[in-house]
């Protein structure tokens, strides 16, 4: 025996009738034997019934009888019938043995789950439901409608928006939505009716509560884009945007809202099939895109892509003021031609996701487009390490001098540090500087 198990010796004997109807006795492990609740063999406490062949881990005996998990609108249920379907994962996309437990939908959906699963730290949010009431999810939305096509947004209360389905106005890149702080393309927008503050449709309509595949816990939609920056902790940029954040107390998880409106399944154009949260968040995975690891990533079942928030959230076109057309995001992972960035005027591959216009071969990297703080927004202020901070244009004929690296200001926008006129050029460099 171990110290451990002398110190605090394993029951004999457990008895928990919601898992199994007889008392199941402790034994010593001297083979190979599959847990009938979990269908693994890994090394833990193996109890078994004297009556029945049933084999359990100490652990698997008393996991939960009923769970909400992140990746599902209901509340999942234990069961060990045998049904003669065939069952797939609706976490890891595996397949499911029915002759061992697992959670499914308690509505009849045909969701089911592997028990190892449904109880992950990044899946499960750690509460038995059985014997709760369930609260319905209420979809409350963001705005009021006033009448046809003019709301009052819950984060504009002292104006009207108007709808304005106009998609081929005049392209201003300085025009954003203040939601995800993208660029105006050709989107549906809501624009106030009184002042420049703009919303896409999409994003006017997100809703105030919303559950995501990423997070176990609830998460509800703050604004205060002008005061403040948080960093996504999906695609770990910074952003002055609309934000998600997680209702538990000791919780501090953020999402952007554009990370936040990823589902599952994902059909992206760059790849031909869906795709899924299938890794654990712990389990860093090459893009295939960015050719970055990250920690968050999205998943093909039937190849080895992978995905990553930073690629996902790109927009799939896009407008630039240099030309007429739309710019299409093009990825092609045996692309062998050679292409031009317009802005830095180095090669560009579309191995790594780039910009093009199929009409006169205008090509971009997407960081020459969106820059290095793609989600911070001209004209917000916010506070680092004291100090009030200014975001603004870097538009000057004459670019600045970053005081921290000592470089020119490349970037689209810059960092003022308002008490004392200081010019940095990155929020890496405001971050290294302060």
């Amino acid at each position: 025996m171990c110290r451990g198990c002398t110190r605090k010796p394993p029951l004999l004997a457990i008895d928990h009738p919601k898992r199994h109807e007889h008392s199941l006795f402790y034994f010593s492990i001297k083979g190979s034997f599959l847990c009938d609740v979990c269908a693994l063999d890994h090394r833990s406490l193996m109890y078994s019934c004297r009556n029945c062949d049933f084999k359990a881990h100490k652990d698997c005996v008393y996991l939960p009888s009923i769970v909400r998990i992140s990746r599902h609108q209901h509340r999942l249920s234990f069961t060990s019938s045998l049904t003669p379907e065939k069952w797939f994962c609706g976490v890891c996309r595996g397949k499911i043995d029915t002759n061992y437990g697992r959670y499914s939908c308690v509505k009849g959906c045909s969701y089911g789950v592997h028990s190892k699963c449904a109880t992950r730290e990044d899946v499960w949010d750690g509460k038995e439901l059985e014997g709760q009431t369930e609260d319905p999810y209420e979809d409350i939305k963001s705005f009021d409608e006033i009448s046809d096509g003019i709301i009052q947004h819950f984060s504009h209360q002292n104006h009207h928006m108007k709808l304005d389905d106009e998609t081929n106005r005049k392209f201003d890149e300085n025009k954003r939505c203040q939601a995800c702080t993208l660029a105006i393309c050709d989107e549906i927008i809501y624009s106030c009716m009184q002042c420049d503050f703009i919303l896409h449709q999409d994003c006017a309509q997100l809703p105030l509560r919303k559950q995501h595949p990423t997070h176990p816990h609830p998460l509800s939609l703050q604004v205060d884009y002008q005061n403040s920056w948080f960093k996504c902790k999906a695609c770990y940029r910074e952003s002055n945007g609309f934000k998600y954040f997680c209702l538990e107390r000791k919780c501090k998880y953020e999402l952007e809202v554009c990370c936040a409106s990823i589902r599952e399944p994902l059909d992206h154009q760059c790849h031909p099939h869906p795709l899924f949260f299938t890794a654990k968040p712990q389990t860093k995975q090459i893009c295939s895109i960015c050719q970055v690891p990250q920690s968050h990533q999205l998943n093909c079942g039937e190849c080895g892509f992978v995905l990553c928030f930073r690629c996902a959230t790109l927009p799939n076109k896009l407008r630039y003021k240099h030309d007429e057309h739309f710019l299409i995001f093009t990825y092609d992972k045996n692309a062998s031609g050679q292409y031009w960035c317009d802005v830095c005027e180095k090669e560009a591959c579309s191995r790594y996701g780039i910009y093009v216009c199929n009409n006169c071969n205008v090509t971009l990297h997407h960081e020459c487009f969106h820059g290095k703080d793609m989600h911070l927004m001209p004209g917000g202020t916010f506070k680092y390490c004291e100090e009030n901070v200014n975001i603004i244009l870097n538009n000057r004929f004459t670019r600045n001098i970053c005081m921290s690296c000592h470089n020119r200001c490349e970037e689209k926008i810059v960092y003022k540090i308002c008490a004392r006129e200081i010019i940095l050029c990155s929020f890496g460099c405001l971050q290294y500087y302060c």
